[in-house]
């Protein structure tokens, strides 16, 4: 694979997967603004948001390198594209009608849980061993994500319980 640059619509895919990290980022920055009452939520928004636009970044970096960087793409260009449609459908959903909190978090955990899903199956395979393991490191942090949502769910799930058996 050495001396194999990317093609064209390489490239368009790892922009159109940067767009589902800024996507992801839209989300959760909207979240912190809605939730903006509830210190732990705006924290935990904004560190997911900041993570994604992390992804995103990465995403950059890989199109600037694009001539060094020799990659296999590993996803369907029409996935890609169904999967940007459902995200601008959720949030433009969303932004119409607000969830609450509870509702909010376990939204965000069915998508991480996805997008975790989807990053593992399907985003690129890097000759270079430092890429490989930049981008490797950015899927398992979908997994983080999911963790980090789910204790906040299961937190406020549990102090809901709480207050009904009280």
């Amino acid at each position: 694979m050495s001396g194999i640059t990317m093609t064209i619509s390489e490239q368009i895919l790892l922009e159109k997967c940067r767009e589902i990290e800024l996507l992801c980022k839209e989300l959760y920055d909207y979240f912190a603004g809605l939730y903006s009452d509830n210190e732990d939520a705006v924290r935990l928004w904004s560190k997911t948001a900041s993570e994604e636009a992390n992804h995103a970044a990465q995403f950059t970096m890989a199109l600037r390198l694009i001539n060094d960087l020799p990659c296999i793409i590993l996803v369907d260009a029409t996935r890609v594209e169904s999967v940007i449609l459902q995200f601008k459908g959720l949030i433009a959903k969303i932004k119409s009608a607000p969830p609450k909190l509870v509702d909010a978090l376990g939204s965000s955990i069915k998508l991480e849980k996805y997008l975790a899903e989807f990053h593992l199956g399907c985003v690129a395979m890097f000759e270079d061993d430092s890429y490989r393991k930049m981008f490797n490191a950015m899927m398992s942090s979908d997994k983080e994500h999911v963790e980090s949502l789910q204790a906040a769910y299961d937190k406020l799930t549990i102090a809901k319980d709480r207050t009904f058996t009280s």
